[in-house]
Order: structure tokens, then C-alpha cells, then sequence
């Protein structure tokens, strides 16, 4: 565990994303390593965002503070798309790609009552930085991660994707502190819990498409970061195949299939699976069973037999698999395998039926 400055200071809870995403409140995510496979500190923060911290949000398009939002506790790796914009990763010609990823889930987001402009904050510099000065000094020799650095004779926002925003740089940003006070005064989440049912379905939906090292084709996986480690692989392989056929735009996030891809004026819906066994079956959910009934253009791409190894720091690497392309995919409803269904125990509907209710116990006879 990283000692960061405030670590033994529990009112220490903001951070800032610094971001050009167009669902600003939904979370925080990063990758787990940079280009090259080296950690950086803006995405490595992402791991010290805890329970009901606080995320002030700055829209790096738009250069201003838009809102604020709460860190429900809920974390998990997935694959992400991502490609760094910073002028590094930019001269080097970075391309957006799947990478294996961490995820804060965030709630409660609350925007600015108008948002702060960074011509406002180049104005406010002097007292910024003298919260900067006095914690370099308070802690000599440790990064403070801020998130404004002296640019010429101004400021500018770190070029970086999180970073730590000390509680005393509200005093300087009354806006800011308005938003961040609101949101404390609400009472915090009591902690993420799920019904069974829903556990069910968060399970079922992770898995579909998430191996388990095993012979016996795509299952439940116990290993978290080989679940990522081959999906990620399974989407950068199928990313790479379609893009030679024609555009290809990434709907894993708001859709229940993958990728659409235009081929001679048809739209594709590509499904994406990738197992590190052998490609007898695969993980569906009720969504994308639906779609692949009810679209005529579906695709199915499954990479099998993935390579799974960890390199010397313990970190899973896939590489290599056998490509199955079902161009188009006919679902073979015959073929499925129902794994759990959802049954409601009561309704209004006709069959549904009453809940049963235990008859009255007469009280026991007591004998003399």
C-alpha cells in the first residue's frame, strides 16, 4: 500500500478527474499500466479512491470544474477503451485500444451551479499555490499529486488523468466548496448491497464473454485479472480483424453487443467471446440472446485457446488464440442452455397465483 500524504488524514477525501468524457459522473477508471506497461501516478491513483471520497470533476474540453460526485466503494477491473491525450502520448501517435483496466464506481453526481473556467482559476493561482507550498513543505520530498502546475507566468491543470485536490483549495474556490458541501450534507450511501436476484445477474452478465483457465470452453472465472487479461486480447483481436472490412465503432458500453461495423452499406453487430479453452460453448446473457433472435445482421467472433501467462511482476499477459467467425451468426436457439432464470414470486397477472400464508397456531393445550 502506497503511504501518499494523506494517508492518516481521513478528511482528506477529494480528488479531480481530469477528463474529455462525454459521461463525466458515471465513474473513474484507468488503465493498469500506461504505454509500455508502466504505472503512472494519474492512473494509479484510481486505487486509492475510497468509499465516500469525493470526485471534483474538470472538463478538460471545456477547461472548467463541472460538478462533484461520491465514490459508492464499488470497484472491479475490466477492459476499458482508452487512449492517453497528453502531448507525450500524442507526438508518440497513440491509438484508442482495450486495455485491462480498474473501475471506482461513482453516485450522486451534482454539477456546479455554473460551471468554473479555468480563466477563473489562472486568476485564483496566488492562493492555490500557497496551498501547494505549505504542503510541500508540511511533507518535503513527497508528490503531492496537485492538480495545477505553473505554467509560464499563469497556471495550468496537470496534464494526467486523476489527481489530489487538498480540502484547503476550497477556500479558494467557493464555487466548488458549495457543490462539495451539498453533497456531504446528503447522507452518504449505506454501502452497495444487492438482492440475490441481482447478485445473480451481476454474475451471469460478468461472466458472459469472461473465461475461466480451463479445457471445458468459456465458464465462471475465479481469477479476476485472467478474466480481464482475456478479454481484453479476445476485443483487441476482433477490433483488429473488422477494422480491414470496414468503420468500426465500439457499443460495449451502451449496447448488448460489441461492436458495430459498416461492410458495403450493412450494419454489423458483432458479438465478442474470448475463452482460454477450447470454443465448445460460450456465456450468454438474456440481452444478447434477444438481440441475436430479433437483428438480421449479427456476427459472432470467439477467440479460443488464449495463451494466459504472468510475466516477473505477477501480471497476466494474452496473447495468441484460434479465431471462430460466425459471419452471420444464426442463433440455434436448440443449442441453448438455460443457466438460472429469474421467477417474480407474486403479481397482479392472471397464473401468477397469491403468497402462501401459515394458518393461525391455535395455542398449545397445556397439561396439568
Amino acid at each position: 500500500m502506497v503511504a501518499y500524504w494523506w494517508s492518516q488524514r481521513s478528511d482528506e477525501n477529494l480528488f479531480m478527474e481530469i477528463t474529455r468524457r462525454d459521461d463525466i459522473g458515471s465513474d473513474v477508471k484507468a488503465p493498469i499500466a500506461a504505454r509500455g506497461g508502466v504505472s503512472t501516478p494519474g492512473y494509479a491513483l484510481v486505487s486509492a479512491v475510497q468509499a465516500n471520497n469525493l470526485v471534483i470533476h474538470y472538463d478538460s474540453a471545456a477547461e472548467q470544474i463541472v460538478g462533484v460526485s461520491r465514490a459508492t466503494g464499488e470497484r472491479y477491473n475490466e477492459p476499458i477503451w482508452w487512449v492517453a491525450r497528453g502531448s507525450y502520448a500524442k507526438k508518440a501517435g497513440a491509438k484508442p485500444k482495450w486495455l485491462p483496466g480498474l473501475v471506482v464506481a461513482l453516485a450522486d453526481y451534482r454539477p456546479l451551479a455554473e460551471p468554473l473556467p479555468l480563466a477563473v482559476l489562472r486568476q485564483r493561482r496566488l492562493a492555490l499555490f500557497a496551498v501547494r507550498d505549505a504542503l510541500q513543505a508540511e511533507f518535503p520530498g513527497q508528490r503531492l499529486y496537485f492538480p495545477w502546475i505553473q505554467y509560464q507566468n499563469s497556471l495550468r491543470t496537470w496534464q494526467t488523468y486523476l489527481a489530489k485536490c487538498p480540502n484547503a483549495v476550497l477556500d479558494a474556490l467557493p464555487e466548488v466548496k458549495e457543490a462539495v458541501d451539498a453533497l456531504i450534507g446528503e447522507r452518504p450511501p449505506a454501502g452497495l448491497t444487492r438482492s440475490d436476484v441481482e447478485e445473480a445477474e451481476r454474475q451471469i452478465t460478468a461472466a458472459a464473454g469472461r473465461p475461466r483457465a480451463s479445457r471445458k470452453g468459456q465458464g465462471f472465472a475465479t481469477d479476476q485479472q485472467v478474466k480481464v487479461a482475456v478479454e481484453t486480447h479476445a476485443m483487441n483481436e476482433a477490433l483488429l480483424y473488422y477494422s480491414k472490412l470496414g468503420k468500426v465503432t465500439d457499443t460495449s458500453r451502451t449496447a448488448s453487443f460489441d461492436y458495430v461495423v459498416e461492410i458495403s452499406g450493412v450494419s454489423w453487430h458483432v458479438e465478442v467471446k474470448g475463452t482460454s479453452g477450447d470454443p465448445r460453448e460460450i456465456l450468454l446473457t438474456p440481452n444478447e440472446v434477444q438481440h441475436a433472435l430479433e437483428y438480421p445482421h449479427v456476427a459472432l467472433f470467439v477467440l479460443s485457446n488464449i495463451e494466459v501467462t504472468r510475466d516477473e511482476q505477477g501480471d497476466v499477459i494474452a496473447c495468441g488464440g484460434k479465431r471462430a467467425i460466425f459471419h452471420p451468426w444464426l442463433l440455434d436457439q436448440a443449442q441453448l442452455s438455460p443457466i438460472g432464470y429469474r421467477y417474480r414470486l407474486y403479481g397482479s397477472s392472471a397464473g401468477l397465483g397469491t403468497p402462501y400464508t401459515e394458518p393461525e397456531v391455535e395455542p398449545k393445550q397445556t397439561w396439568p
